[in-house]
Formats: C-alpha cells, sequence, structure tokens
C-alpha cells in the first residue's frame, strides 16, 4: 500500500495532524514564498486537494503549522513547571524553553514568515497578535505572581512584560540568522539576566 494509500484510509483527524505537521517542514524548509500546496501535500504522501480541503489556503495552513507549533510549547512548558512553581522558578523555567536552542529556535523561522507577512496581511497580523498575546498574557500572571510572593519589584510589570517578550524574539532573530554577536549558548544567560535587572 502507498503512503498515499495508507493516509487517505486513516481517520481524518489522523490525516489532518499529518498535513499540519507537513506544512510546518516545509514552511520550515522552504519558507511561506517558496511554499506551494504541493509541496505540503507531497511531504504528507497526499493530495493537494486533501491540503485544500483540511486548510483551505496555504495562509490557514501557516496559522494553523505555526499554532501547533506553540501549543506543543506550552505543553512542554506546563510539563516542565515543577508543582508549585514560585514565580521565580517559572520565569526561568520560561526563559529556559523559549530560549530553547534546538528544535525550538528552528519554528522561529515560522514566526519570522508571520512577521513578514502580517506588515501587509490582515489575517497574519490578527495570528500574529493572538500567539503574542498568549505569551504576554503568561508572562504576566508570573510577573505578578512574584510581585504578590514578594521576589520581584516593578514599577510598570505592563511595560516590564513588553520588553521582555519584546527581547526574546529579537534574540530569537538573532540566533535564527546566526549572528556571530549572540551565538545561542548566550541566548538563555542574556534573557535570564535581562529578567531579573528588570525584577
Amino acid at each position: 500500500m502507498s503512503a498515499r494509500t495508507s493516509l487517505a484510509a486513516k481517520a481524518p483527524e489522523e490525516r489532518r495532524r499529518r498535513i499540519l505537521a507537513a506544512a510546518v517542514e516545509v514552511l520550515k524548509d522552504k519558507g511561506f514564498a517558496g511554499a506551494r500546496i504541493a509541496d505540503v501535500a507531497a511531504v504528507a504522501g497526499t493530495s493537494p486537494a486533501l491540503v485544500v480541503y483540511h486548510f483551505k489556503t496555504l495562509d490557514g495552513a501557516l496559522a494553523e503549522a505555526l499554532g501547533s507549533v506553540e501549543d506543543d510549547f506550552y505543553t512542554d512548558l506546563e510539563h516542565a513547571l515543577p508543582p508549585k512553581a514560585t514565580a521565580v522558578e517559572r520565569l526561568r523555567v520560561m526563559g529556559e524553553l523559549g530560549c530553547d536552542t534546538g528544535p525550538a529556535v528552528g519554528n522561529w523561522a515560522l514566526w519570522m514568515e508571520v512577521w513578514v507577512r502580517a506588515l501587509r496581511d490582515g489575517q497574519a497580523r490578527a495570528l500574529r497578535r493572538a500567539l503574542d498575546m498568549r505569551w504576554r498574557q503568561m508572562l504576566r500572571e508570573v510577573v505578578d505572581a512574584g510581585i504578590a510572593e514578594g521576589s520581584f519589584t516593578c514599577a510598570d510589570p505592563g511595560a516590564t512584560v513588553v520588553r521582555l517578550a519584546a527581547l526574546m524574539d529579537g534574540l530569537a532573530v538573532q540566533v535564527a540568522l546566526h549572528d556571530p554577536d549572540v551565538p545561542e549558548a548566550r541566548m538563555r544567560d542574556l534573557w535570564l539576566e535581562s529578567a531579573a535587572e528588570e525584577l
């Protein structure tokens, strides 16, 4: 049985999951400008018609691919947090996972695709906003918890959260671009040092 036939025989959710994983792979490899629905179908072992059925457009595949990568990140974060973690521990784990120089940084290529498209595309702009707000909300919860615990001192938590989120984005872009002034090994330390200064 061919890969295409075996995928077609699977339940719709399994088909969708495999197509989504293929979309992530293609978008990381070729970027949005170079990706085609046919590429996603080939990697998933299915037909372009099935990709369109599940995602409608390549924009739809990009949005869901980035959403699935983000969901995986938050699942990993939830598992990595020790029970009853303090705000300091939570912030450290968030920094370590967010600045992971393994597969997580590879996913920054997807973010860069969204950022570029968001300059001119309303759907991409809304997606970027929603995903940024999710991260900022989590940071804000940790900052507020740290202030309540007496671990953090912060005059303007909202501004601190925006700065910390923007710093992680900026560092990740430099690491993804292999900037020699921002080596992979330093990203986490730079972010955590800045968080300590902010808080």
